[in-house]
């Protein structure tokens, strides 16, 4: 396994800044957020293209692209191709993706149906990209439980869809291990996430290895499903940012045998 950072974690940087901050901190390489400052709204090819080099220069390689392209978002087709185009050009393999649509639970079966038509659409295009199309786990979405995702992954039958492992702590999240168990064979990359419980029961999102999810155990159950990709941070709290992200750094290096 390798330990990522997700450059959104330092959105008001430079992606030359975050780059830095990954090579001094010891991680593998860096999902590319895939928004302005560190991807331009108007696709700049020299610019993109320029990348891969930039962290290759500093130890890194370029896990995945953090795109927000969903089916039915406007301009699907246009906006795929885009993000596509930007995958390539980072010279990367996986591309984060939405599902869109709401809650699994609300979906409509017009929604449900676009967004599995879609899909097919979008998974044989990857292939012919040589790209992992990786749905995010996540509230809101159609993907935000194991058991739609499966639903989706089952239903659209395609290899090159794929999806993150991302625990959710809304009010119908599911149980974490549970989830890593259910759909731990399609996992290709980890968002580590967490939060903890105040005194006034509230949940507030905290370093990785001081919350109520235990990402040992998580990590465990994915690597018995055969998973060897990316642990990865995407945000970092605490009054000393750089600390924090130096304890979720080391934290995670541990879990994959660093």
């Amino acid at each position: 396994m390798k330990i990522g950072l997700c450059t959104l974690a330092f959105r008001e940087l430079s992606l030359e800044k975050v780059l830095d901050i990954a090579a001094e901190y010891g991680f593998d390489g860096v999902e590319v957020w895939d928004k302005a400052p560190h991807i331009p709204d108007e696709y700049d090819e020299e610019y993109v293209k320029a990348i891969p080099k930039m962290a290759e220069d500093r130890g890194l390689e370029i896990t995945s692209l953090g795109s927000y392209v969903n089916p039915l978002m406007e301009d699907c087709e246009k906006n795929w191709d885009v993000a596509f185009r930007t995958a390539q050009d980072l010279q990367t393999k996986i591309m984060r993706v939405w599902s869109g649509g709401g809650s699994s639970k609300d979906i409509s079966s017009e929604n449900k149906a676009a967004i599995i038509s879609v899909f097919r659409r979008m998974s044989r295009k990857a292939q012919q990209h040589g790209l992992i199309l990786a749905t995010e786990m996540h509230g809101n979405n159609f993907t935000d439980t194991a058991e739609s995702i499966m639903e989706l992954i089952e239903t659209v039958d395609h290899p090159n869809l794929k999806t993150l492992y991302q625990p959710w702590f809304g009010p119908d999240a599911d149980d974490p291990y549970e989830a890593a168990s259910v759909i731990g064979q399609h996992v290709v990359t980890v968002h580590a996430q967490n939060v903890k419980l105040g005194d006034d029961g509230k949940r507030s999102s905290c370093e990785i290895a001081q919350g109520i999810v235990d990402y040992r155990k998580v990590v465990k159950i994915l690597k018995s499903k055969g998973f060897d990709g990316s642990l990865e941070i995407e945000f970092v709290y605490g009054e000393d940012k750089m600390a924090s992200l130096k304890r979720d750094r080391d934290f995670l290096a541990e879990l994959a045998g660093k």
